[in-house]
């Protein structure tokens, strides 16, 4: 009867490890893969974001504020991108309240190079706790279509 027990509790905590091992690897990655492209991203508080001048300037004051960085890569060929357009619409978590999401607000992502690699990034509000979805489209030169990828990002306090 106890050997029952012990091996019941063996496998429930077996799963529960693999379910929570699962989980944290697919947030790390931090990786999107369309037919196209691949995209790494990264999202961090604006206040912890240096500059070239060293600082953030009016985002260091603002604890709200996250940026969004986006390397971009030719999924053909895994050369990365640099000569692309990307415009990022971010929407909030929903509310507690409701079944609809905040307002979303639409930013261009800036071209930032830093020797031979260029990301794009900027700014955007995150005060609420929740997924944020973060649609891109990215438009590129010899493309008649623009691409889309849909990013989620977590906000935990």
């Amino acid at each position: 009867m106890r050997s029952r027990i012990f091996l019941v509790l063996l496998a429930w905590l077996a799963l529960l490890v693999g379910a929570v091992s699962t989980a944290g690897a697919n947030d790390l990655t931090r990786s999107v893969t369309t037919g196209k492209l691949v995209v790494h991203y990264g999202v961090v508080p604006a206040s912890r974001a240096a500059t070239p001048g060293g600082g953030s300037g009016v985002a260091s004051n603002n604890v709200n504020l996250f940026l969004l960085t986006v390397a971009l890569f030719d999924r053909s060929n895994g050369k990365r991108i640099d000569n692309a357009h990307v415009v990022a619409v971010v929407q909030g978590p929903r509310s507690e309240a409701s079944a609809f999401h905040s307002k979303s607000t639409r930013i261009a992502l800036d071209p930032t190079q830093d020797g031979n690699a260029v990301t794009y990034g900027n700014v955007f509000d995150a005060r609420w706790k929740g997924v944020y979805h973060i649609n891109l489209t990215i438009t590129r030169d010899g493309l008649a279509q623009p691409e889309h990828v849909r990013l989620n990002y977590d906000q935990q306090f």
